[in-house]
């Protein structure tokens, strides 16, 4: 299998390009990489044809660019949309 890279919005995709993610779910994969977990990103690509079990449209791995340059792919399950908090002036 060779990888495709969509660097581009998938209509269906459970995410956008540019959307500011955070990693928030532990999988059940024993090589996740913890220094992930709470870490902010932004949704770089989605991949389906790996080989790692993905499906068109809604199942991708979903690349996360950090603000340290690190570059990794998740489940949707793992990620969720990061909503800043706002301050109520009164």
């Amino acid at each position: 299998m060779s990888c495709n890279k969509r660097y581009f919005n998938v209509v269906g995709a459970p995410f956008k390009v540019g959307d500011q993610v955070e990693i928030t779910l532990l999988p059940k994969d024993e090589t996740f990489d913890m220094s992930f977990l709470g870490k902010i990103g932004v949704v770089l690509y989605f991949e389906y044809d790996c080989g790692c079990g993905q499906t068109f449209p809604n199942d991708p791995m979903i690349g996360v660019q950090f603000s340290d340059g690190r570059l990794e792919e998740f489940w949707k399950e793992e990620i969720s949309l990061f909503k800043k908090e706002r301050k109520v002036l009164l």
